[in-house]
Order: structure tokens, then C-alpha cells, then sequence
């Protein structure tokens, strides 16, 4: 009877010990699903913050691009009727240029911006151009009465022109007084040259 007491004692305090350690381990495993539950939540937490933080980041130097782009894009917009060459041909008495040249300059941006106007890569068969002479209109009104250069000039200088303004230029030729050699030509180039960074804009 008392062995049968005692055998009964020690399977209850074997399985007591095996209930708490089924305990534990179910406790163990909570635990650790609670632990890998927080690591996931602070991972992902993690994750939007350094997402968010690259998507700003790339926003800010997207605008920055942007506003770098926009400066370097701020320039003139030129059109002529035709192109851009200044061609006289069978100069002579009574000669002038058939088909005066237009150009339409546009400022584009959005600040002022300074050019000249240049006369330049000339090929002539004259010797001298005192009768030779060029007008230049500015929205039809006449600007500047001169000879023709026969080397590269700038014949009107730091002409500033405003945002979104247009200005219209009308290039006529002449030839003043008698001259009965029709053979003589006189051919150059029209440039607007942007002060700024003083290159051809049309190249």
C-alpha cells in the first residue's frame, strides 16, 4: 500500500515537472514570436523611415536638377526669314539688298539678358565698303545707318532685352553712288552673340 503511495507521489511530481516544462516551453515560444513580432515591427518601422528619407532626398536633388536645368535653359530664342547670311550679289549703282534680312530675337527666361549683334566670317570682292551701307531697324524703326565692315564686327553692343520681351530686327544693304562693276559680291554672317557666355547662339 505504501509502495503504491509513493509510485502514485512520484508519477504526479513527474508530471508536474513535465506540466511546467511544457509550460516553459510554451512560454519560450510566445516569447520568441513576441520578440520576432517587435524585430519585424522595428524593421519595418525602420524601412518607411529610410524610404521616406530617400524619397525626400531624391525629391530635393530632383529639384535642384531641376532649377539647375531651368537656369541653363534660360536663353534666347532666334528666328529668321530664311537664314542667317547676309548675301549681296551684282553690287552696283542703284543696288540694294532684294530680300532684307529678319531676325526675331525672343528672351525666353525669366531674367534680362545682354547681346550683341555681330557681323562676321565676311567674304568680299571689295577693296573698301564707304559706299556700301547697311540699315538696321528695330520693330520697324531705324536704328543705325552705317558702311558695311569688312572684317568681323559687333555692330550693336549690350543690347538688353527682358523676359518673355520680343525684339524684331530688319537688316537692309545698299550701295550709294555709281559703280558700274556688277561683279562684286559681299557675303557675311548675322550672329547674336549672348554676352554671358559670348557664344554663337545659333551653333
Amino acid at each position: 500500500m505504501e509502495k503504491n503511495e509513493e509510485f502514485s507521489k512520484e508519477l504526479e511530481t513527474q508530471y508536474n515537472i513535465l506540466i511546467k516544462a511544457e509550460a516553459r516551453k510554451t512560454n519560450q515560444r510566445f516569447i520568441a514570436i513576441f520578440i520576432v513580432l517587435c524585430l519585424s515591427l522595428i524593421c519595418g518601422l525602420l524601412s518607411l523611415v529610410f524610404s521616406a528619407k530617400a524619397f525626400f532626398n531624391s525629391k530635393e536633388d530632383m529639384d535642384k536638377n531641376n532649377a539647375i536645368e531651368k537656369y541653363y535653359f534660360e536663353t534666347l530664342s532666334i528666328t529668321y526669314n530664311g537664314d542667317k547670311t547676309l548675301d549681296l550679289e551684282n553690287i552696283g549703282t542703284n543696288y540694294s539688298l532684294p530680300n532684307p534680312r529678319v531676325v526675331q530675337i525672343t528672351n525666353e527666361g525669366n531674367s534680362p539678358i545682354t547681346f550683341n549683334v555681330k557681323i562676321s566670317g565676311i567674304k568680299t570682292s571689295l577693296l573698301a565698303t564707304n559706299n556700301l551701307r547697311y540699315t538696321v531697324e528695330r520693330d520697324g524703326k531705324p536704328t543705325l545707318t552705317k558702311e558695311l565692315p569688312l572684317s568681323d564686327t559687333d555692330i550693336l553692343k549690350n543690347v538688353v532685352i527682358e523676359p518673355n520681351e520680343t525684339i524684331t530686327y530688319t537688316f537692309k544693304a545698299s550701295f550709294i553712288g555709281n559703280f558700274d562693276d556688277y561683279s562684286n559680291y559681299y557675303k557675311a554672317s548675322i550672329d547674336i552673340v549672348q554676352q554671358s557666355n559670348s557664344s554663337n547662339l545659333l551653333e
